[in-house]
């Protein structure tokens, strides 16, 4: 995808980067990349006790700078975040282009970030190979009654897929709305078809099925991505993907 430009932003289309860190990284990773955080993400990356976790930290937020980078001159290390009453990271770097959106999601061995302009946007990244063998007791408690239906109807072997379908597109909604589970995960309901998903919200939900767009994504065998990106009049939505390694590559040398 590289190189990706602002333009293509604004022309409506979202940019969807991925990255996955092998082991012999995290060297180079712990010793060039720490230098790009904040003092705050810096605080946050030295508080974790466990070094895969702190890795998956540190490479997420490396991945967010890379990327932001690509789309302006301002360098991997000057930008700044907030988040707004709900916890969502948001841009605070003054001199940011007016617009730049982003959402992140990461797990061990691999990080996500969306980007776009102008809309709101939420990305979900879930490792479907994690050995997670309780992770079905999770659907009558988050899920609709229509969505548990549904999935129970499915073979035993294709409910774990289906789980992570409808537990990426959830999170990547809610995410994309900026409220975090405050909006009730079983207000709505999703329907996977193929590679994209339409919506179903409850009677009284405040929002329009019509207002967003849902994909899924699969960059290898064991991580499935669900992205939610809002619709603007007279746009359409092209969502283009990469894989982010050889521009961290550059940044970090």
């Amino acid at each position: 995808m590289c190189p990706a430009t602002l333009d293509d932003l604004k022309r409506g289309e979202c940019h969807l980067w991925w990255w996955r860190p092998d082991a012999s990284f995290a060297e180079i990773l712990a010793r060039r990349g720490t230098a790009l955080l904040s003092t705050d993400e810096l605080a946050r990356y030295r508080r974790y006790l466990v070094p895969h976790a702190a890795q998956t930290f540190l490479a997420a937020r490396v991945l967010l700078r890379s990327v932001l980078s690509a789309y302006c001159e301002i360098g991997p290390a000057d930008w700044r975040f907030e988040t707004n009453p709900w916890g969502r990271p948001r841009i605070a770097t003054a001199r940011a282009p007016a617009g730049l959106a982003f959402n992140l999601s990461h797990k061990p061995g691999c990080v996500t970030c969306l980007t776009g302009h102008g809309r709101a946007l939420g990305v979900d990244l879930e490792d479907t190979a994690a050995n997670r063998p309780h992770v079905l007791e999770l659907v009558e408690r988050f899920f609709s009654p229509s969505e548990a239906a549904e999935l129970k109807t499915l073979p035993t072997e294709s409910q774990f897929d289906r789980f992570y379908e409808l537990w990426t597109l959830k999170e990547s909604y809610i995410k994309a709305r900026g409220m975090g589970l405050a909006l009730g995960l079983s207000h709505f309901s999703f329907s996977p078809e193929g590679n994209t998903a339409s919506v179903r919200f409850d009677p009284g939900f405040p929002d329009d099925p019509a207002a967003w767009d849902f994909r899924l994504f699969y960059p290898d065998a064991q991580h499935v991505i669900a992205t939610a990106v809002e619709r603007l009049a007279g746009s359409s939505i092209v969502i283009e993907t990469g894989d982010a390694a050889e521009l961290i590559a550059r940044i970090l040398g």
